[in-house]
């Protein structure tokens, strides 16, 4: 068993004008986001867990600290104070798009709009829910997709209820992530000792800066702003020629898609050969056997395909054994995370039932007896919200919402490892809908576990918890105070979820949402859900047994990973490959990644660690270059009404 680890004695506590001044980033996000990512098409300003809206709006800020160095009248801000600013932007900055407005509302909505007679939405579901859980008024909803006619008042009336209730489901959803990440923190920050790869350029950016200077050590390395400038000064001529096309373009994006034209190599496609600096550079920051793992089993799986085509299982292997087999490769892992920290949950469930009187949790987000105890009643009023809303079998619903649970644990893992932009293949009922079947699962709580299902279980790219677990873990450079912070940030989350909805709803009923930029967010993914509720109402299904089989499969495979990291030290796959495999974010990035893995194992194997620190701030300068210049062309963007997307995720 390993020594307890001392308990962090927190220096810094949240001031007043650092929470100020994270409003204000947060109100500029939440208001803008939208506009800019959807109808000014700019580059994404979330859409990851290494949003560049924060990032590019903390590097402001620490060059404007800088001028006040030498002020008299205006006291510099603090290492924590910027801290807490970045923070308070990290957690709400996926807020106006994916991380909840632009999921949540045009489902709340579309169940309504596309609703016809030919698909029989109306009389199979529309029907059997509540007034107060959906937009029924057809009016308000043609407003929403078409755009509010001239002279129209805005419809809030009809908006208030469903908001309320979904907020609510919301707030107590992110307060179980709160608790998760409680329970998961010590073990993963001060016991494992991960690296944090996401966390490393912003804490080295709020550093105080050396004697006589103004800016922070980093700032000042040659070797970071050579990184910085290369592609700034890509992307810049880029976007140029998108403004003027007379300027040349400078390809960073390789596409083999009509190469690979004959069966079976069709089913190696999208295999792009793409260059994000960023990537890259995070890669560098990474354990070379998790980079390794990523670009690797993301190959293997290619050659899964290839074998599926040619067997004629292709279409088995997408529908069922590719997400099912996650779905098994996810509870062993969590298992796993259970037996490996058991030494620290034993402590944990000693310290919250009264029996461990070291004071272990004294600096704890939350004490542990509030996270025990608030992740269980955190579950129980999700529950007893769905079977507000017309779910009928208690257990199962808790059931679902614990597998979610899970579920968010290991995507926090992974975004601890260095995976920025993660998703998933599967959705946390499906589980359930093979060992029950759609038939047993019944009706009514099919009918209302499709809204969180496409909402919050779908699409993970900005799910809060890995947010929450990276800001906790910036907490300990400056010695911050994590339950302090973890107030801030709650703050933030409200003002930012009222903020972001709010701005959502103006965009689309003065645009109308049918004309907004990334349509699949607007108008495809709205009907999805209801057209997979239509399917398992009409054709109920029984227990789904191969699937089933497929799970096992999953559980077992990451079994062995995960018995083989942890019996040979040379070992070279880590377990972080085998679940991301059949999530398309590497479909973007895996290339990328290969490139941060070569070098970094190059610099290695010829330097040693002396040559790979030297090194370092040319890769911190690659993420920061690239996060800062897609900022910078999005404010450019604002401003002339047409904007350039650069940075695909």
């Amino acid at each position: 068993m390993k020594a307890a680890t001392p308990v962090r004695q927190p220096s810094s506590r949240v001031t007043p004008r650092a929470v100020a001044l994270g409003l204000i980033g947060v109100l500029l996000i939440c208001s803008v986001e939208a506009y800019s990512d959807y109808w000014i098409n700019n580059t994404w300003l979330a859409a990851h867990h290494f949003p560049i809206a924060p990032l590019f709006l903390l590097v402001l800020l620490v060059l404007g600290n800088g001028l006040l160095q030498s002020s008299r009248r205006v006291r510099p801000l603090s290492s924590a104070e910027l801290t807490t600013v970045w923070s308070m932007m990290l957690v709400t900055a996926s807020l106006p798009t994916l991380g909840l407005a632009a999921y949540l509302i045009p489902t709340l909505v579309g169940v309504t709009y596309f609703a016809t007679p030919e698909n029989e939405w109306a009389e199979l579901f529309l029907q059997h829910l509540p007034d107060w859980l959906v937009v029924k008024d057809r009016q308000a909803a043609a407003d929403f997709y078409e755009g509010l006619s001239s002279g129209r008042a805005f419809p809030w009336g009809v908006w208030i209820r469903p908001l309320v209730f979904w907020s609510a489901f919301t707030l107590i959803l992110w307060w179980t992530m709160a608790c998760l990440a409680t329970l998961f923190r010590r073990e993963w920050v001060e016991r494992e000792r991960f690296v944090f790869p996401l966390v490393q350029l912003p804490q080295q950016l709020v550093e105080p800066p050396p004697a006589s200077r103004r800016l922070p050590a980093l700032l000042k390395s040659p070797a970071l702003w050579i990184g910085a400038l290369i592609p700034a000064l890509i992307h810049t001529i880029s976007t140029l020629h998108y403004y003027i096309p007379a300027v040349p373009e400078i390809p960073i994006r390789f596409s083999t898609w009509s190469a690979l034209r004959e069966r079976p190599w069709t089913e190696l496609r999208p295999l792009d050969f793409n260059f994000q600096f960023s990537t890259i550079g995070l890669t560098y920051l990474m354990a070379l056997e998790v980079s390794f793992s990523l670009w690797f089993f993301y190959l293997f799986y290619k050659l899964e395909r290839v074998i599926a085509l040619q067997t004629g299982a292709i279409t088995l292997y997408y529908q069922d054994f590719e997400p099912y087999r996650e779905m098994g490769a996810y509870l062993v892992l969590f298992l796993f995370f259970l037996w490996h920290a058991r030494s620290h949950f034993s402590r944990v469930l000693r310290r919250a039932f009264g029996r461990e009187k070291e004071p272990i949790d004294a600096d704890e987000p939350l004490t542990y007896r509030q996270a025990v105890f608030g992740l269980i009643l955190g579950l129980l009023l999700l529950t007893g919200l769905l079977m507000l809303a017309g779910a009928r079998t208690f257990w199962l619903m808790l059931a679902v919402l614990a597998f979610f649970a899970v579920v968010m644990v290991v995507d926090a893992w992974v975004v601890t490892r260095g995976l920025f932009f993660i998703h998933g293949a599967f959705k946390a009922p499906d589980l359930f809908f093979a060992a029950m079947g759609t038939k047993g699962f019944g009706a009514e709580n099919l009918r209302v576990i499709a809204f969180p299902r496409r909402v919050f279980f779908r699409d993970r790219r900005e799910i809060l918890m890995p947010h929450l677990v990276n800001a906790f873990k910036i907490a300990d450079y400056p010695g911050l105070s994590r339950r302090s912070l973890h107030g801030a940030l709650w703050i933030a989350l409200l003002v930012g979820m009222a903020v972001s909805l709010y701005a959502y709803l103006r965009l689309a009923y003065a645009k109308g949402a049918v004309n907004l930029g990334r349509s699949w967010i607007h108008v495809t993914s709205p009907q999805e859900p209801f057209r997979e509720l239509a399917g398992y109402l009409i054709n109920p299904r029984e227990t789904d047994w191969l699937r089933l089989s497929f799970v096992l499969a999953g559980g077992g495979i990451m079994g062995f990973l995960l018995l083989m990291q942890n019996r040979y030290l040379n070992w070279p796959l880590h377990p972080i490959g085998f679940i991301t495999v059949g999530q398309f974010p590497l479909y973007n990035i895996w290339f990328s990644i290969f490139l941060g893995w070569l070098v970094k194992y190059l610099l290695l194997k010829q330097g040693g660690l002396g040559v790979y620190h030297r090194a370092r701030p040319f890769f911190l300068g690659l993420v920061l270059g690239e996060s800062c210049i897609g900022g910078l062309w999005a404010v450019v963007g604002l401003f002339t009404g047409k904007g350039y997307n650069f940075l695909y995720f």
